[in-house]
């Protein structure tokens, strides 16, 4: 087979490849801190489950553009990937049925845990109550189904660490793989220029 035939397939299957990703669940001792590569709405995501206060997870929690969803739409998308993606029982452990397997949701008899999207700051009374999307995780045994609340923190500053029942997502887009892109492609016009010269 011809080189260029050889470096173009590469190419291809290279593209293929980068834009067939699984989602790769983050489990460190038992525990999901998080997982890689969560599609919501055709982007991709890393997403990890942080103990903290929203001011200091998110740049300060006092503006929209501190968010990776900035609207409830998006932070509803969000936390449905969660279920879909994210949340379920494996082979790794039984995120959906134990919620105290999920970082930040320590405490079993609450036989629960919210993962908090946030997506909109809203100053009030002298406070910054931030909008968010819950991804409410019930366990196997309890009477209610998983859902999604949409509802408010009452300040930015609260703390969920002592909780136990609640702990945020902090999302970042996975970069488009576009050095590699632009590289696979110089390679394939090479190889047709090199061709064609011969």
């Amino acid at each position: 087979m011809p080189l260029y035939r050889v470096l173009l397939a590469s190419v291809v299957l290279f593209l293929f490849a980068s834009g067939a990703s699984a989602v790769t669940l983050n489990v460190v001792g038992g525990q999901l801190v998080g997982a890689f590569d969560v599609d919501v709405g055709g982007q991709l995501y890393n997403v990890a489950f942080e103990d903290g206060s929203c001011v200091d997870l998110f740049a300060g929690c006092d503006a929209v553009s501190d968010f990776a969803f900035q609207d409830l739409a998006s932070a509803i998308a969000a936390s449905q990937s969660l279920f879909d993606m994210v949340l379920l029982d494996v082979g790794e452990g039984a995120f959906d049925s134990a919620p105290e397997l999920t970082q930040g949701c320590h405490i079993e008899a609450l036989n629960r845990c919210l993962i908090f999207t946030p997506y909109a700051p809203r100053p009030e009374g002298g406070a910054i109550k931030v909008d968010i999307s819950a991804a409410y995780n019930n366990d196997g045994d309890s009477e209610f189904e998983d859902w999604i609340w949409n509802t408010s923190v009452n300040e930015n500053t609260y703390d969920w660490t002592e909780s136990g029942e609640g702990v945020y997502a902090v999302w970042a887009p996975v970069p488009e793989p576009t050095t590699a892109v632009l590289l696979g492609l110089g390679l394939a016009g090479l190889a047709v220029r090199r061709r064609r010269l011969n």
